[in-house]
Parts: structure tokens; C-alpha cells; sequence
């Protein structure tokens, strides 16, 4: 972490730090160096200490607690919300790691406003042996409005009108209502000139137009969407794609200006056709759907006989990542690097492919020794020669430093880009460890995903190398036209500190690795004793969490869902407890991400769905069961028949069933998961997103699929009456939801002033401790067979 805060006292403070060490030739002194000695920087200022894996807040400053957002002292860092957790996390651990002073930037999040500040974090040892850290305040907040933001940066227009009707009752035309500043440059207009103004004012040529009956059919049967060209009022042409959401005489219009893309097909159509390298372009089937002179003269194949071929049909054996053995048309194989991407053509979505006759460069390559040591797919070392490295470091007792590095994330691209994209990425990582690592040391691919590095034994270099390496895997690759961000968690071993076998050494950087992995990726960590301790439970809870599942020890806890305006109850969220035999209740957050990384998620959350299904089926006619869905459940190809399957057993109606996503499969958007949601919702059951504002792009999520209701987060919910920008953020999305027509319910409800403000704003639903806290089925049964919901009466 970098940067630096001056002239708010913070440097002073590092001065008398760094004076305490070389005094101390240690840590700092708490007692020496914070006691009586803070002065002004006391209120700025907060302790950090306690276990490694559960660290608290020992005391707090009074501005430090106000920029928290609420009283701090005694309070655990996991316990914080709005993103604070996670950021003071890293500058304590980073911290602790590095032996030494840490800046970076601190956010959170709360009632839509990131709040920026940078930290100075500083490790001290107690007169105990205790490492706590100290937590400074480096120079003023930096506030960001995230809605208004969303708002701001799009450039797509997006208009509001209302339908206009002569006195027959047939619409003539429309009004402007609202608008953004994309769409009125798009009208070479301002968004003040704009506004109220009828459509056709704007654009006289809309008159008596296909768009205008496009916009007019979409009142009573919404459209898809349409595209054209428009003459502007300076007489240049505007082509669009137009997109329709109708609700009563509102329509909501989405503008994207497609005049470049029409121009670059244009370019592209002529670059491909006098190309000398060999293209050919493929639709989503893989049927070729044209192809160059290039391609037909290096394969042997006429124009036609091309065009009824299939991009499958020219690989002639397995294909590894862009290399690839292709067969022509006389029957001879030839090695060629397939270079594809996408690109729009005739209207739809298309693949264009070029290909590189690489046949003498790969038998040279085969005839190499060496390749028998190296990883074919990066041209990095292997596991075998790296193995063989490690070994005579090791004997010559000189000292090492051992790192294994796991890309974080690296299935998911397979899962939803494919693995030539996955290996394309691998190359592109092997690319930035060799410029991080320089001249100096060894790197190699042990396997999959897995990278493994030989270098000097000195803890603050391989710190370094450490931290560059995670900068520089943490920016996002360029993969088949899309920009993906993946990361990396780093173990480090030293020898002979840690040992002086090849193999234990491994084992125990691989230990280290896990630890990281534990702490939320992205980070390193040095091997330590205690981390076998550590990876034991752990092992221990997947052991356990198994057995549960098998022997279906767990429960589902049901919390209503209550109709805002009447109170009654709508329906239940299916929630999952594990009460275990000798360690508790177990919270869903130690268990959950367990299962999520084992697989066990989805044998689990099938069990979930089939016991909601089956307990919802014996409650009132007409009251829904909620049931959240993981992220790593959309990489099962049977989610869709696992669904159909549990209502099919329970006989609920499918319109009674509820099923919740997260932010985390949006922002994972890909064709596939849409798909999936879209074959869910055609079972006849509903979809809700949940959390909704808490991430940076929800707007768009609406745009990319039509869901029932909106779930607003319980933080926005606990901040009404406290923060004015939380109401108003609300009332927003509340007012989406009803343009739109999606339901809305807001979680977290706990007071009757909470309930009062979300009932003045036209909330839908709610949910929350005032009504009712998760209660095991039994229970909910019995509420239901009462005469009357016993909130009823208090509200």
C-alpha cells in the first residue's frame, strides 16, 4: 500500500516511531511511544489488537468513531459494515506483516456515499509481547455520491415520455419528461431545451415514421427494441439502437449511438475480404458464415464448400488454447495459432477467426530437449525441473526463499469465458511474473493454476516481490475482447528457517498459501506454526460440514416477509442453520464459503431447495418461499432441472417459489448466466435481487433482466431517519421499482419509525426483527394457524 498524509500531524508521529524502533532495535513500545504522547493525534486515532484471525478495536478517538459511523470501542473489525472490515483488515495485516509502518486509502459505504481516508497503520509490542497496531486518520474524507455517479457516467441516453392523445384517443405523439445529458446531445439539444418538449419538436422527421410507431405499438406490446438512422436538426444522421420499457403511459427509452459501429463494420467487411492472412467469421453455432480468398487457397477448399462447414470441422485433434492442428482439404495436417474475437455482423453476433500456418515452427519445437522441463501452454519451467532447482538449492545450504502462488478465481473464467480464454490468461500471467521476478530467480507453472517461485532468502525482498507480483496479477486482462480481473494469494517458506527438505518446504509454503486464501486472497503470508494449526480446523469443519450434509443434520429457519401497507404476511425466507453436535450454532459465514469452495454448495443448496419446497407447500394458499441461490450454484449445468425437479416432488406452485441472486452472478454477467435465469423464471416462479445498492452498477442489472422484486439492503434500511441521503436513495429505488413495475421489499426493519417512513414512501414489502426473527418451521406453522399476526396489534 502507498501514499503518504502530511501536515496533519501523522508525520510527526512516524518520526517519533522510527525512533522508538532503532532504539528499541524492535517494535515500538505501546506504552513508550502512544501513552500520554499523542497529544491532538489522539482523536484521530484508534487501536487495533487481539487474535490475528478476530482482531478488535481496544480503544477509539473521538473522530476516528465519528468517521466509523458509530461507537467503536470493543468492537471486532469483521463486525464493521459498509466495507470497513475488509479495509482496516489489510492495513492491520500489512501492517503486522511488513514490521513496519503501512498507508493506503480506507472506504466505506453507507446510505449510497463512499466515504475515502487514508490510514496510517503503525505495529508497537506491548510491555506483554502482545503486537497491536495503531490506526491513524491521514488527511480529510473524500465523499462520492455512488447513484448520482451511475447516473453521470453512462453514455447512453436514457428518456422518459409520456404519451400524447388527439381527441379520438389515438396517440399522436409524446412528451419529454426526463432525460440525461447523453440523450440530449445525441438530439443536439440541452437537457433544459429538452425537457417537456413534445418528441417530434425535436425530431420533426419521427412524423408519421416507423420509430414513432414503434414508440406507439410499445404502450401495448413493449417492444425488444429496434435500430435506425434519424436525421439531426444540423443536418448530420444519428443511427441508433432503441430500447423500450412501457409501463402504463410511460415509456422508458434507451439510446445507443451506433454510428461508429456502422462505420467500423464497414472498414472491417473491406480489411477481411483483401486480408492476406487466412479469416473466416462463425455464428454463435459455429457455422461459417463468410470467408476470405486467403482462407480458401491456404486450405485447398472452395468458397462454397467452405461456407458449409462448421469452425469445428477444419480441427483435425484436441485443441490447446490458440494452438491448434487443422486439416485441409487434400487431408494434410497443418499447426496453425488460431487468433478469434468477437464482432458484430449482420446484425448478429458473430466470431471472426485468423489463423497462422505455424507447421515447421512447431516440428522445430518438438525436436527441443528442454521441452520435456517446460510447460508447454507458458513456456515457464514445469513441476519436474522445478523440483530438481529447489533440491540443489536446498543442498547448497545457502539459503532460499520459497513462494506458491494460486491464481484466485482462475475457474471461474474457464466456467463462463472457456478454456482457451483460461489459457490465454495463463500465458498473460506467466508474461507479468517474469517482469516482476527480472533476470534473477526461477518461476514455474506447477500445474492448473498454480505458479511456484525460487528466490533469495531475505524476508523484505521476497516481501517485495511479493507485493509487486500482486499489483501486477491484479489488473485486469484483456481476454477475447472482454476485461477480466482475476488476483493472486502468495505462501512464502524460507530455508533453512522453515526446514531443509524440498518436499516439507513445499508443503509448508503451500500451508502459508492457504492462510493467505483464509485472510481474503489477494495478499501474502509467511509461513508461521500456528498455520497448521489453522488449516487442521479447517479441514476438521469441511469433515464435519460433510457428515452434516450427508446425514441431512442441518435446518431451514423461515423470517416473513410482510406486506408493508396490511402487515400480513406474504411469504417466508428459507434460511439455513447448522446446530452442531459440540461446536454450537455455526454461523453461515464460517460455513458457507466452505462449502462454496469444496463443491459441497451444491448438494447443499439442492437439500435447501427441496426442504423450502416441501414446507412451503403446506402453508396458506398464496403465501411464497424464498430461497437464495449461490453464486457457484450458476456453474451447475443441472441448476435449471435441479429446480424443476424440487417443485415437481413438493407440488408447490411455481409461482409460490422465490428464488434470490446476489450481486456477484451479475457482475459475473455472461451470456450462459442470463440464459439460465431466463430458463428459471420460464418454470413460472419469480426472481429478486438482493442487496440491492450496495454495488456499482445494480441500474444496469435491471436492464439486463426483468426481476420481480428489488430487495433494498439493510443498511440503507437501518440508516433512514439518521442519514437524509439514505431516505432519499430509497424513495429512488422505490420510485424505480414502481416505473418499472418490480416489487420492492426492504430488509433489516427493526424500529416503527423504520416501518412508518418505508410505508410514506410506497415500500411493498418489508422484512426485519420488528416482525419476526428466524424461527424453525414448526414455528412459522403455528403462526400461521393464528388468528392474528401478533405485530399486528403493536403497529
Amino acid at each position: 500500500m502507498g501514499g503518504n498524509a502530511k501536515g496533519d500531524g501523522t508525520e510527526g508521529l512516524l518520526q517519533s516511531w522510527r525512533a522508538a524502533r532503532a532504539a528499541a532495535r524492535g517494535l515500538p513500545a505501546y506504552e513508550d511511544l502512544v501513552l500520554g504522547n499523542l497529544g491532538r493525534l489522539a482523536n484521530r486515532a484508534a487501536l487495533v489488537g487481539g487474535p490475528a484471525s478476530h482482531p478488535r478495536l481496544l480503544w477509539v478517538g473521538e473522530a476516528f468513531e465519528g468517521w466509523l459511523g458509530r461507537e467503536g470501542a470493543g468492537v471486532a473489525l469483521d463486525d464493521l459494515t459498509g466495507g470497513l472490515a475488509q479495509s482496516l483488515r489489510e492495513v492491520v495485516g500489512d501492517a503486522l506483516a511488513a514490521a513496519g509502518p503501512v498507508h493506503g486509502p480506507c472506504a466505506r459505504v453507507a446510505g449510497g456515499v463512499a466515504y475515502t481516508t487514508g490510514m496510517l497503520g503503525l505495529p508497537l509490542a506491548t510491555k506483554a509481547g502482545e503486537r497491536v497496531v495503531l490506526l491513524c486518520l491521514a488527511g480529510e474524507s473524500a465523499r462520492t455520491n455512488l447513484l448520482k455517479t451511475l447516473f453521470r457516467s453512462t453514455r447512453q441516453g436514457m428518456v422518459a415520455v409520456a404519451a400524447l392523445r388527439d381527441a379520438g384517443g389515438a396517440v399522436e405523439d409524446f412528451r419529454i419528461l426526463a432525460l440525461n445529458a447523453a440523450a440530449a446531445a445525441m438530439m443536439r439539444a440541452t437537457v433544459e431545451t429538452a425537457q417537456w418538449q413534445r418528441l417530434t419538436t425535436l425530431m420533426p422527421h419521427l412524423r408519421g415514421s416507423a420509430a414513432l410507431a414503434h414508440l406507439v405499438a410499445a404502450l401495448d406490446d413493449p417492444q425488444g427494441g429496434f435500430e435506425g438512422s434519424y436525421p439531426r436538426p444540423d443536418g448530420s444522421v444519428l443511427h441508433l439502437r432503441v430500447e423500450i420499457a412501457a409501463i402504463g403511459e410511460l415509456l422508458g427509452i434507451t439510446l445507443t449511438d451506433i454510428g461508429d459501429l456502422k462505420a467500423r463494420e464497414a472498414s472491417a467487411r473491406l480489411l477481411f475480404e483483401h486480408n492476406p492472412v487466412p479469416m473466416w467469421l462463425s455464428g454463435e453455432d459455429g457455422a461459417v458464415l463468410a470467408v476470405n480468398d486467403a482462407a480458401t487457397g491456404h486450405y485447398g477448399v472452395s468458397r462454397d464448400a467452405f461456407l458449409g462447414l462448421s469452425a469445428g470441422d477444419l480441427i483435425a485433434s484436441d485443441a490447446s488454447g490458440s494452438s491448434q492442428r487443422h486439416r485441409r482439404g487434400d487431408g494434410s495436417l497443418i499447426d496453425v495459432e488460431v487468433f478469434s474475437g468477437p464482432i458484430p455482423f449482420e446484425g448478429r453476433r458473430a466470431t471472426l477467426t485468423a489463423c497462422v500456418d505455424v507447421t515447421e515452427q512447431r516440428r522445430a519445437e518438438q525436436r527441443i530437449a528442454h521441452m520435456a522441463h517446460h510447460d508447454a501452454l507458458t513456456g515457464l519451467p514445469n513441476r519436474v525441473l522445478f523440483h530438481e532447482r529447489l533440491t540443489e538449492a536446498v543442498a547448497a545450504g545457502t539459503g532460499l526463499g520459497l513462494l506458491c502462488l494460486d491464481l484466485d478465481h482462475f475457474k471461474l473464467v474457464n466456467d463462463t469465458l472457456g478454456h482457451p480464454a483460461g489459457d490465454a490468461l495463463l500465458r498473460e500471467v506467466a508474461e507479468r511474473l517474469r517482469a516482476c521476478l527480472g533476470p534473477g530467480g526461477l518461476v514455474a507453472r506447477l500445474g492448473g493454476d498454480e505458479f511456484a517461485i525460487l528466490g533469495p532468502a531475505r524476508r523484505d525482498v521476497l516481501l517485495g516481490l511479493s507485493d509487486r507480483i500482486i499489483a501486477a496479477l491484479g489488473r485486469s486482462f484483456a481476454l477475447d475482447g472482454q476485461d477480466v480481473t482475476i488476483g493472486v494469494s502468495i505462501g512464502i517458506a524460507l530455508a533453512p528457517e522453515h526446514g531443509d527438505d524440498p518436499d516439507g518446504l513445499l508443503r509448508k509454503a503451500d500451508t502459508a498459501l492457504y492462510a493467505a486464501k483464509a485472510d481474503g486472497r489477494r495478499t501474502r503470508r509467511l509461513f508461521e506454526p500456528a498455520m497448521d494449526a489453522a488449516l487442521q480446523n479447517r479441514r476438521a469443519l469441511e469433515c464435519d460440514l460433510r457428515a452434516a450434509i450427508a446425514a441431512e443434520a442441518m435446518e431451514v429457519y423461515y423470517q416473513p416477509l410482510v406486506d408493508a401497507q396490511s402487515l400480513a404476511v406474504t411469504g417466508c425466507e428459507a434460511l439455513l442453520r447448522w446446530r452442531h453436535p459440540e461446536r454450537g450454532f455455526v454461523s453461515p459465514g464460517a460455513f458457507i464459503p466452505v462449502a462454496e469452495e469444496t463443491g459441497l454448495i451444491a448438494p447443499l443448496g439442492e437439500w435447501v431447495l427441496g426442504r423450502a419446497c416441501r414446507e412451503a407447500a403446506g402453508w396458506p394458499a398464496g403465501v411464497r418461499v424464498a430461497v437464495n441461490l449461490s453464486p457457484a450454484q450458476f456453474r451447475s449445468p443441472d441448476l435449471v432441472g435441479m429446480v424443476a425437479r424440487a417443485l415437481a416432488e413438493s407440488g408447490l406452485d411455481p409461482a409460490r417459489l422465490e428464488l434470490e441472486i446476489t450481486e456477484q452472478v451479475m457482475l459475473e454477467e455472461t451470456t450462459a448466466n442470463l440464459a439460465v435465469l431466463h430458463r428459471l423464471r420460464a418454470l413460472g416462479l419469480r426472481i429478486a435481487i438482493d442487496d440491492f445498492g450496495t454495488g456499482y452498477a445494480s441500474l444496469s442489472y435491471l436492464r439486463a433482466f426483468p426481476f420481480d422484486k428489488i430487495k433494498i439492503d439493510r443498511s440503507f434500511t437501518a440508516a433512514l431517519g439518521r442519514e437524509a441521503t439514505a431516505g432519499a436513495i430509497v424513495q429512488a429505488v422505490i420510485g424505480l421499482g414502481a416505473t418499472l413495475g418490480i416489487t420492492t421489499l426492504a430488509e433489516g426493519v427493526e424500529t416503527a419509525e423504520q416501518l412508518a417512513a418505508l410505508r410514506g414512501s410506497g415500500c411493498g414489502e418489508v422484512q426485519g426483527f420488528l416482525f419476526c426473527r428466524p424461527v424453525p418451521a414448526a414455528e412459522i406453522r403455528r403462526l400461521f394457524a393464528a388468528a392474528a399476526m401478533p405485530w399486528m396489534a403493536a403497529a
